[in-house]
């Protein structure tokens, strides 16, 4: 699609004080100027937002460049225009569930069964105790494998639960939450080895 300013023709318009809504739908007509000024406008925060989930400033350029592109094609799909900063900032979540789904290459194989069923009935929710053992001990998530990693860390910094996980994963509800009981055992056993190196470095 060519992006001109048509709207724009003859005259000087003071988009900065313009609301949201103006701007989407001027955009909309095809002006360029507007979408910057929306840019312009939500471009850091949609950064800041990333920043919880991806830590190296260059992806998020890139995601951030990554989000409003999408946002640009998918603009004629936004029913409200003045929601334009909750919709863009649902756009970088899904950017950042794409980029974390891609650095991890996650491949789904035929889950083993545990030694132990799940059980639904096990204690507090896995997704609490995961969250609470990865903040503990987060040099022990270098020892999981990319799937369980990349569950980890949808848990942790998106507030994933096993659905979402199951969906962002594509894979069952139940294999999901084997995973997760398979990472925070695993995250336990990190955390007693670092106790155990801890406890000896101070002897």
């Amino acid at each position: 699609m060519g992006w001109k300013d048509g709207a724009d023709v003859g005259k000087r318009v003071d988009w900065a004080a313009a609301d949201d809504g103006t701007l989407v739908r001027a955009a909309l007509t095809g002006s360029s100027d507007a979408f910057a000024q929306l840019y312009q406008r939500h471009a850091t925060a949609v950064r800041r937002a990333l920043s919880d989930n991806v830590h190296d400033p260059e992806r998020q350029r890139d995601l951030v460049q990554e989000t409003f592109t999408r946002a640009l094609t998918k603009l004629h799909l936004l029913n409200d225009p003045q929601q334009f900063r909750p919709w863009v900032f649902q756009i970088a979540r899904n950017a950042a569930i794409d980029d974390l789904r891609a650095r991890t290459k996650v491949t789904i194989d035929v889950l083993e069964e545990e030694s132990h069923p799940v059980s639904e009935d096990e204690g507090p929710d896995v997704t609490v105790q995961v969250r609470e053992l990865a903040d503990a001990i987060r040099t022990g998530m270098a020892a999981l494998s990319p799937r369980d990693a990349s569950a980890v860390s949808m848990v942790v910094h998106l507030g994933f639960g096993p659905e979402e996980v199951a969906a962002a994963l594509d894979i069952s509800y139940g294999n999901a939450k084997v995973v997760l009981h398979r990472a925070r055992a695993r995250l336990r056993t990190a955390m007693v080895q670092q106790e155990l190196l801890n406890a000896g470095a101070h002897q």
